[in-house]
Order: structure tokens, then C-alpha cells, then sequence
């Protein structure tokens, strides 16, 4: 069998289960005790270990193997989860995750796993009878009232364990049935559909780990577990599943949980029955006024859910967005040829197509939107791990992580985000000491936040640290030649504090391997800048700092305005426009060399769009009345002017292309209906 076909299908899973690995070990240092979560980890590396055991990835299933002896213990409560073995299972996932990237980078580099391998057996076979047990997701049971067995017990819902309940009132018991299938089965879900009604001919399957669903598409390695409600006992089970083919070992143990009915929680169970007697009472109540049936709404729900969502490879969406593009072009020309010869039947079909393209559009902008939270999942650890290096305390915070980005911008925030998470974590959180001098908590606090605002996205990193101060700012500046001393005396502290994105702006006396308030934020402001964005911050001295990012939504299809310079047309986007105004050349006065004009009480700069685009003079203009249109950069506002307002227009952003890669004030192209090529402006790169 061709296994190559499923290569895509195993990076991505087994990506989201490694990110799932991290998110639960971080879990797992809050709540040591939390057998859920311990159970999402050995759900997850049994998933990595059967997959690429599959797949012939040899060095993984050894891996992720060796951490199933090790998280099986920790279930069991044999272990305790200390912070030696979660750092170990943390380097664990580090390894994993340069396998995996291996595995799609078709590398052939080495990557060294028997110091893991040996410290996970040390770990395994170690004594730690002395060790405090993890016990806190199981209720307390005396040793003489529980089997104490080898294996794992399965952890049953409330729903099942009433199921256990009602089988001992009629005498019978309930198993837990662990079966191994032989190494290298090719049918393991046909073995299992038949131990599964061998089963059901015994009893009632109350369970099964992993779920039917998933046993049926193979989703398992080759073991699996049954809990088992029947009238007969052990050793029939054990024969009846033993004499089907390719099964290697079957146990089989009556249920921790049947004992705890038993003998433990009798008074649970009165309770149990006297709160089910109340309910029934209650619903005899409601059905002498009928209402909505909230359990089959849940159900209805849950079935909706199920099987409606599929992988699309991005390529296919980028193909489906150009399509759309070239039909919202094309769509646009016929609004013009209509208009032009004034054909009403072409313009009544035009009005129709319109509609259609636009619900089009939205649908294939909404089936590239992704939740920011794919990139803010990755942060928790990285802030973890920065943090107990640099010996600090961090909190951090995540709001917003559903707000939706499209799929392109997604992938480029990411090492944006990182520079501010590391500066904040390294240079705006103080040292806990540091911080109890100033009466501050000892544990820092960083949010990170996303959140919609229009057409926008914004997404901020705040950290309650030190701040920043605009002082010592503007003398680095000085010290390294990026200012002169007469540009400092002008700068306004918020001003001075924007000097952290010049290039090759410090603060930090000495370069380490972490960063510094400063280093690599030139980088953040050219990425968002090149994805259509900007970023700015705000600071106070010991209350904290604040890198604010805003974001379009998409970088396809955008509302934007169309304007004239002699006989170029240009379009400007919508979402960087305050206002259009009309002003006479009498109206703009100069202000140490600058043009600028009074609008309701604020000064505004006026940039020449003509000038600063040396377009060539050849149009006669009117001296009387002059088109303004007034844009925001951040929190700046500046007037640009143009010949005409041609109108507000959706257009497709076109690359330029790597030729003509690099004009700041160009910041793509787009094709209008007739044709012509109009090119898109960066207003945060226009100048004077």
C-alpha cells in the first residue's frame, strides 16, 4: 500500500496533536492531579505513536512509546507529576516536533533521542513508592474495598456509571476488557468490529477507549479497551475474545468504578435516586405545559457538528480567491460597458450578478478566516520556558482567541508577535524582587488580545512591567548616530518612544541569545507594515507598556477610493480614510517648511500625492478648488491631494511582483474595469 498519499494528512495531525501536547503539559504543571488532562496527553502521544508506527517512522513511535510507560504511570497515580518529568516531557515534545518537521522537510539530519529514550526508562522503573500519589480526580477508596489491579482503570461519565449501577441491582458485574492485537494486523478495525460483537452477545459494551467511531476508521494503534456490564464472568470474556484471530492478549479485570457502587458510595447513590425522583417529579410538571425538549436539541446539535467540516489544502483557496478576484474584475467591466451604451437588460442582469458575486466573495473570504488563536496557542509555552529562564514570574493572558484573520495574514504574524512576547517577558517584566520593592505583584502579567474594530483587526501586546522610558530612548538613539542631538531636543516623549522601530535601535548594553527593548522591532514594523498594518506603542514609567497592532481583515478584495493625478489613477484604501474635503489654496499655510491646513481645530499636513509620485505636470488644474483626502497612520492624520474623486470602488490586490518589490509607497496593484492597471498607495509610507 502506498502510504505517501497520507503523508500531508500525518504532518498536519500530527502537529495539532503535538500543540495539543504542550498546551496540557502546561495544564499539567497547574494541576498535577488532573487525571482529564492526563488523559488528553496519552490520548494524544498514542495517536502520534500509532500514526507514525503506520506511516514507518520508526523514531517517533520509539519516542512517543517510551512517554505512554511514563504517562501510564502518572495515570495510574504510581507517579507523581513533578517538575522533573514534566521537563522531561516537555524536551520530549521539543524532540518530536523537529522529527515531525524532519519528516516534511524530507531532511536527512540526525536527531538524537537515547539520552530521552534512557531517562524516560529511568524514570519508569525508578522507586517512587515514597512519592505523594496523584489521586485528585478519583474519589478516596480504602485499599480493602477496590481491587487494586495492574492495569488502568477506565474513567467512567455519570451516565455510565448509573448504567453499572442498574446492572448490579439485577446481579451482574462489570469488566474492564484490555485487548492487544498482534503487531502488523492490516485489519485491526475488522478485529475489532469482531471482538465488539463478540462482546455485545455477553453483555452490554458500555465503553470503549477509543470510541467506536475511531475503532471503525483504525484511529488506534493495536490496543483498545472495552468496560463491559454482563452476566457471566471473566474467564468466558477472556476465552470468547482470546479465540478471535490476530488478538495477542486479552485482560480482563472487574471495574475499579463496580466496586466503588459496591461498597463506597452508597450514599452517593441515595442521593442519586432521591434527586432522580425529584426530577421526575418535575417532569411530570412540564408536561402539563409543553416546552422546547432540551436533550433532543443537544443531541440535534451534536449530530450537526459531526462530519461537517473538511481539510482543504490552501493552494485550493488561494485558486478559488483569484477566481473570484478575475470575476469581481470582469463583474465590474460589464457595470461599465451597461452604463456606457445604457442596455437596462444588461444592467438588471448586472444588478443580479452583483449580488451573487458578492455573496461569493463573502463566502470564500469567510472559508479562509482562521481564529488567531492557531498562533496564540504556541505562546504559553514559549512564555514558560523564557520566563524560568530569565528566573521570572509571567502570567500570561489570552483574550479574543476566536477573532477570525484570513488564512495569508495568519501565517506571517507569528514571528511579529514572538519579538513583542520575548522584549515584554525580557525587558518589561521586572525581577520578582524588583517588582515587591515597587508594590507590585511578584508575578508578572502580560495579555495578549485580539479583537475586531471595523475592517480591522487589532491585536495587542500589554505587560505591566517597568515601561519604557522616552529619556534614555532618545540618548541610545544619540549614542548609536540615529538621531543628532538637535532632532532629539524637538522629539515629544511620545515621540522619542517610536524610535524603538529604527533599525538597529537598542536599548540593551550587551546582545544576548533572548533580546532587547528595541532589538528586532524594526522587523515587527516592516512585517505588519507589508502586510497592510500598522503598530504603535504606548507606555508608562512603572505601570507598564503596550504594542498595539491593526490589521486588515484580508489582503484579497478591499473597499478602496479612486483618485486622479493627471492622468494616473490611484487607489487609496478605505479603511485608511477619515474623510474627503475641499479646501482653496488659501487654506493651507507652512509651518517650518511644511504645509499643513486647519480642520476642526487640529492641524493636519498636507502631502502633494503629484509630487511625491513625480508625476509629470502635464494637466491643467484648477487653482480655485483643491480635493483633499484626509487619512490616518496610526494615530497621525495627513491630507493628501489629488486632481479628482473618481468614487469608492471594491478592487483585487494584485502583486507587483519581485521586479518592483521594495516601493514603499506602492503597496500593489489592481485592474479596473476598463483595463487599466491603477496602482494601490501605502499611506503609512507617503512623505512630503
Amino acid at each position: 500500500m502506498d502510504i505517501s498519499q497520507y503523508m500531508g494528512m500525518f504532518l498536519e495531525e500530527s502537529r495539532e496533536h503535538l500543540q495539543t501536547l504542550n498546551n496540557c503539559l502546561l495544564d499539567l504543571e497547574n494541576d498535577p492531579g488532573s487525571l482529564s488532562v492526563l488523559d488528553e496527553i496519552f490520548r494524544s502521544a498514542h495517536t502520534i505513536k500509532g500514526m507514525s508506527a503506520t506511516m514507518g517512522f520508526t523514531t517517533i513511535a520509539e519516542l512517543t512509546h517510551e512517554m505512554e510507560n511514563v504517562l501510564d504511570l502518572l495515570r495510574k497515580g504510581t507517579l507523581p507529576a513533578n517538575d522533573d518529568i514534566t521537563d522531561t516531557l516537555f524536551k520530549c515534545v521539543d524532540t518530536l516536533e523537529q522529527l515531525v518537521e524532519n519528516v516534511a522537510s524530507n531532511s536527512d539530519n540526525p536527531i538524537e533521542i537515547k539520552p530521552l529514550i534512557s531517562k524516560l526508562t529511568a524514570i519508569a522503573r525508578g522507586d517512587f513508592s515514597a512519592a505523594p500519589k496523584s489521586q485528585a480526580a478519583l474519589p478516596v477508596i480504602d485499599q480493602s474495598e477496590a481491587e487494586v489491579t495492574s492495569v488502568d482503570p477506565i474513567k467512567l461519565d455519570d451516565t455510565e456509571i448509573n448504567v453499572v449501577r442498574a446492572a448490579k441491582k439485577q446481579g451482574m458485574e462489570c469488566y474492564e476488557v484490555h485487548i492487544d492485537l498482534r503487531a502488523g494486523c492490516l485489519l485491526k478495525s475488522a478485529r475489532a468490529y469482531m471482538i465488539m460483537n463478540a462482546l455485545e452477545e455477553l453483555g452490554e459494551v458500555i465503553k470503549s477507549i477509543p470510541a467506536v467511531d475511531d475503532l471503525e476508521k483504525e484511529n488506534f494503534d493495536y490496543s483498545f479497551q472495552v468496560v463491559i456490564v454482563t452476566g457471566v464472568d471473566s474467564e468466558r470474556i477472556e476465552s470468547t475474545v482470546t479465540s478471535i484471530s490476530e488478538v495477542e492478549n486479552v485482560t480482563v479485570v472487574s471495574s475499579v468504578i463496580s466496586d466503588i457502587v459496591q461498597k463506597s458510595l452508597q450514599n452517593a447513590i441515595s442521593q442519586s435516586e432521591s434527586a432522580v425522583s425529584s426530577e421526575k417529579k418535575s417532569a411530570r410538571d412540564k408536561t402539563e405545559k409543553p416546552s422546547v425538549n432540551e436533550n433532543n436539541v443537544h443531541v440535534a446539535d451534536k449530530k450537526l457538528k459531526s462530519g461537517q467540516s473538511v481539510r482543504v489544502d490552501i493552494d485550493k483557496l488561494d485558486s478559488l480567491l483569484n477566481l473570484v478576484g478575475e470575476l469581481v474584475i470582469n463583474k465590474t467591466r460589464l457595470e461599465q460597458i451597461g452604463l456606457t451604451h445604457r442596455l437596462a437588460e444588461l444592467v438588471e442582469t448586472i444588478e443580479q450578478m452583483d449580488r451573487v458575486t458578492t455573496d461569493l466573495q463573502a463566502v470564500v473570504m469567510k472559508v479562509r478566516m482562521v481564529p488567531v488563536g492557531q498562533v496564540f496557542n504556541r505562546f504559553p509555552r514559549m512564555v514558560r520556558d523564557l520566563s524560568r529562564e530569565l528566573n521570572k514570574e509571567v502570567n500570561l493572558i489570552i483574550q479574543g482567541e476566536e477573532t477570525e484573520l484570513d488564512r495569508t495574514v495568519i501565517d506571517e504574524i507569528g514571528d511579529p508577535l514572538v519579538h513583542l512576547l520575548r522584549n515584554s517577558i525580557d525587558h518589561g517584566i521586572e525581577q520578582p524582587a524588583e517588582r515587591q520593592a515597587k508594590g507590585k505583584n511578584p508575578v508578572g502579567e502580560i495579555r495578549l488580545i485580539a479583537r475586531h474594530e471595523g475592517n480591522n483587526v487589532i491585536i495587542m501586546v500589554e505587560d505591566d512591567g517597568k515601561g519604557i522610558n522616552a529619556d534614555i530612548i532618545k540618548q541610545k538613539a544619540l549614542e548609536k548616530g540615529l538621531i543628532t542631538q538637535a532632532e532629539a531636543d524637538k522629539f515629544e516623549p511620545s515621540e522619542a518612544i517610536r524610535l524603538v522601530f529604527l533599525p538597529g535601535f537598542s536599548t540593551a548594553d550587551t546582545v544576548t541569545d533572548v533580546s532587547g527593548r528595541g532589538v528586532g522591532m524594526d522587523a515587527v514594523k516592516t512585517k505588519i507594515e507589508s502586510l497592510g498594518g500598522m503598530v504603535d506603542v504606548e507606555t508608562k514609567i512603572n505601570e507598564g507598556s503596550k504594542f498595539k497592532i491593526r490589521l486588515p481583515l484580508t489582503l484579497a478584495i478591499i473597499q478602496a477610493l479612486l483618485v486622479r493625478v493627471c492622468d494616473e489613477i490611484y487607489a487609496i484604501p478605505l479603511g485608511a480614510i477619515d474623510s474627503t474635503i475641499n479646501i482653496t489654496p488659501e487654506n493651507i499655510k507652512t509651518i517650518q517648511n511644511q504645509e499643513v491646513i486647519l480642520l476642526r481645530g487640529q492641524i493636519i499636513p498636507i502631502v502633494r500625492l503629484a509630487n511625491v509620485l513625480n508625476v509629470p505636470d502635464t494637466c491643467v488644474h484648477n487653482q480655485d478648488e483643491l480635493f483633499v483626502v484626509i487619512v490616518h497612520m496610526g494615530e497621525h492624520r495627513a491630507g493628501i491631494i489629488v486632481d479628482t474623486l473618481i468614487g469608492q470602488q471594491e478592487i483585487v490586490i494584485k502583486s507587483m511582483g519581485k521586479l518592483l518589490a521594495g516601493i514603499k509607497v506602492i503597496a500593489g496593484a489592481t485592474i479596473l474595469g476598463n483595463g487599466q492597471v491603477a496602482l494601490i498607495l501605502d499611506v503609512g509610507a507617503l512623505k512630503q
